[in-house]
C-alpha cells in the first residue's frame, strides 16, 4: 500500500488545512522573533507515511539533521511533534536568529534550535487544538543532532511511540528570499491516529 492510500481524500484535505493553519501561526511567531522580517512558508507535502519510510524522506538517511521534539497529550490521545532540519539549514537558521554580536557558543546555538523547534511544533499544536477543540499538555522541547535514522530511533525510544504510521508535513521557509527546507512529523501513540481523525471529523 502506498502512503497516498493510507488515508482518504477527506482526511488528506483536513491535514492540508492543519498544515495551513500551523504555517500561519509559525509565520507570525517567527516574523516577530526576527524583527518583523517578511517570511514565506508553505507545506508542499502532506501525507501519512509508514514509520520505516521516514528517514528516506529527508534525503540521505545517513546525513546529519537537527531535530527538536516534544510530547503532547490530553485525555483523548497522545502525540509527539518533531521538527527536523538538515544540518546546513539548521546552521543557517542559527545565523539568522542570533542577534549580531551575541554569544555563539554551542550551548547558545542549541538553545536557538530548541526555541525554533518550540515555535514550529507549538504552531502546529495550536492548530491541532483549534481544529479538534482539545487542550494538549506539551513537554519542554528536546534537541538531537545525528543521522536521520538515529534521531527517529531516539525519539521513539525516549517517547515510547509505537504506532507505525505518522503524519509527515514537509515545510519550506523563505527568509529574505533564501529558501530553507524542513519537516514536521506528528507521531501518534498507538491507536491515536484514528482518534485524531475522529476529532477532526473524518472517520
Amino acid at each position: 500500500m502506498s502512503s497516498s492510500e493510507l488515508i482518504s481524500s477527506e482526511q488528506q484535505d483536513l491535514l492540508k488545512e492543519l498544515a495551513n493553519i500551523g504555517v500561519g501561526n509559525a509565520v507570525t511567531s517567527l516574523s516577530s522573533m526576527l524583527g518583523d522580517q517578511p517570511i514565506d512558508m508553505a507545506v508542499p507535502v502532506v501525507k501519512v507515511t509508514p514509520l520505516q519510510d521516514v528517514p528516506d524522506s529527508f534525503g540521505d538517511p545517513e546525513s546529519t539533521v537537527a531535530a527538536s521534539f516534544c510530547e503532547a497529550d490530553c485525555p483523548a490521545l497522545g502525540l509527539v511533534l518533531v521538527f527536523v532540519l538538515p544540518l546546513d539549514a539548521a546552521e543557517n537558521m542559527i545565523n539568522k536568529m542570533l542577534p549580531e554580536g551575541a554569544d555563539d557558543s554551542d550551548e547558545m546555538k542549541r538553545s536557538v534550535l530548541m526555541e525554533l523547534g518550540n515555535i514550529i511544533t507549538g504552531s502546529y499544536l495550536s492548530a491541532l487544538s483549534f481544529m479538534t477543540n482539545l487542550t494538549f499538555n506539551a513537554s519542554p522541547p528536546r534537541l538531537g543532532i545525528d543521522m536521520a535514522g538515529a534521531i527517529l530511533g531516539t525519539v521513539i525510544a525516549e517517547t515510547k511511540t509505537v504506532d507505525d504510521q505518522i503524519i509527515l508535513l514537509k515545510t519550506e521557509l523563505a527568509i529574505e528570499s533564501e529558501g530553507i527546507q524542513g519537516s514536521v512529523l506528528i507521531l501518534p501513540d498507538s491507536g491515536s491516529l484514528v482518534t485524531l481523525f475522529e476529532y477532526l471529523g473524518a472517520m
